[in-house]
């Protein structure tokens, strides 16, 4: 069984591949009570995106809350992470390993794969160019062809795309964005609102509601920015600091939205 996180897509879709590839079955963790989660499964995989260096606290907690019916099953067989980036992990893979061993599950294996950059909630940070968007979206289906292979044949190792200073970003610039890097008072829409609600049926935990015929945030914002990203008229901003980014779109436009 594979659990998985997605925003704007990018984990989605490698873990619909991990899950094709595999025939395991696919599991989106904001719709699952972990603590009723029964194991199936050839092996237990976690697909989850690296946020700022590190992992979503959604998905550490989720880790946290399973039930030991659950672990003692899944403990007997194959685990194994799959994490996607904008450019690299840093660290983030160990975090994500401890919340794992904390819990009694022992990663058996560990990858990391390359997809367009879609943060945008800090000065210097942006989406990646078209022709660059285009590169990864071309290469990241072999990488997880590859993956895949060596999850069948049991072949078991790790790598991941760690980038420089590694220490610095997941030790030091991670703790400080769970603790502020996640503001949903920053987010709010502008005069081009057409009231499309688009940003409320992608919206993975189901934060934002539309009842004033405006999109209003709640405090359940796990900073994916899919609302940023899907809005067709860039209205939804976050302070000043998306005024001037780019939207990414691609993969957002054949996400299964919620009803």
């Amino acid at each position: 069984m594979i659990l998985y996180l997605s925003g704007t897509g990018n984990s989605r879709k490698v873990a619909e591949r991990l899950s094709h590839n595999l025939s395991e079955s696919l599991y989106f963790i904001p719709e699952i009570n972990p603590a009723e989660l029964e194991y199936t499964g050839k092996s237990l995989g976690i697909v989850c995106p690296v946020y700022a260096w590190g992992i979503s606290p959604l998905v550490l907690d989720f880790i946290n809350r399973l039930s030991k019916r659950f672990i003692d099953s899944a403990s007997q067989q194959p685990v194994w992470i799959v994490l996607t980036c904008g450019d690299e992990t840093a660290y983030a893979p160990e975090i994500l390993k401890r919340s794992l061993q904390s819990v009694g599950l022992s990663v058996t294996g560990g990858w990391s794969v390359i997809m367009p950059n879609d943060y945008v909630l800090l000065p210097g940070f942006d989406v990646d160019s078209k022709d660059v968007e285009q590169d990864k979206l071309s290469r990241y289906v072999e990488a997880v062809d590859e993956i895949s292979a060596s999850i069948s044949a049991q072949e078991w190792w790790e790598d991941y795309v760690r980038g420089s200073m590694p220490w610095i970003k997941s030790k030091l610039v991670y703790p400080l964005f769970v603790r502020w890097g996640v503001n949903p008072g920053r987010w709010h829409w502008t005069q081009e609102c057409i009231g499309c609600a688009k940003c409320t049926t992608v919206c993975p935990v189901s934060n934002i509601d539309f009842k004033s015929g405006r999109p209003r945030w709640g405090n359940n914002c796990i900073s994916c920015t899919a609302c940023f990203h899907i809005c067709p008229t860039h209205a939804v901003e976050y302070g000043n600091i998306t005024r001037h980014k780019h939207q990414y779109r691609t993969l957002l436009r054949s996400l299964r939205t919620r009803s």
